[in-house]
């Protein structure tokens, strides 16, 4: 029986990152996976592997791990990223890797592709933390190109969590920054059901 299940994109930080950031990105994947989602990361370290972290580590989840990886910006086309330090994507704990000959990221995104519009386009709904370049150059995109179900910030499938002073104010201003996790996880369970069922699984 075809059975389609939702896909949670959780964007954030590739960089090393503090234990109270880890642990709550791994919280994150943890609520994805208890939400019945697949989870869609980056496929990298930081907020990616955290959150794919928290998300495998719970034994009754329906959905998979599954993680954009991006080719070497300064390497051949078949090439998969690294971090700085040498480390290679996809994290550990991706468990469907989905290779790509797309940079990690554009800085014209507007007419240039790259790993970032795959995982904002495919998504049904994101939920960021707080990130550097690349994070912001998601949620650029997810304010026009992302999952959406109304003009209201509230009934938008882009939740923000973590510090509201580390996210860029077009960012706020566009999408519902929630207080606490069980607070994201109300949001996503009121605004990802009925979308999801009424759209026939497909984004929106």
């Amino acid at each position: 029986m075809l059975r389609k299940l939702p896909i949670i994109g959780v964007l954030g930080s590739g960089s090393p990152i503090a234990p109270d950031r880890a642990a709550l990105a791994y919280a994150v994947g943890a609520m994805v996976a208890r939400l019945d989602a697949h989870l869609l990361t980056g496929a990298g370290y930081g907020v990616m592997a955290a959150a794919a972290e928290g998300f495998v580590a719970v034994e009754e989840r329906q959905g998979r791990s599954i993680g954009m990886v991006p080719h070497d910006p300064a390497g051949p086309i078949n090439a998969p990223n690294h971090t700085p330090d040498g480390r290679p994507y996809p994290n550990p704990y991706v468990e469907i890797a989905v290779f790509t000959a797309l940079p990690p990221r554009a800085a014209d995104w507007r007419s240039a592709p790259s790993r970032n519009h795959v995982n904002v386009l495919t998504a049904h709904a994101l939920v960021a933390l707080p990130g550097a370049v690349g994070t912001s150059n998601e949620l650029e995109m997810a304010t026009e190109l992302g999952p959406t179900s109304g003009p209201a910030r509230a009934d938008r499938r882009t939740i923000l969590i973590g510090p509201r002073e580390e996210f860029p104010a077009a960012a706020l201003a566009a999408f519902l920054h929630a207080a606490s996790l069980e607070e994201a996880r109300r949001h996503l369970t009121r605004m990802l059901r009925p979308s999801f069922v009424a759209m026939g699984g497909a984004p929106a």
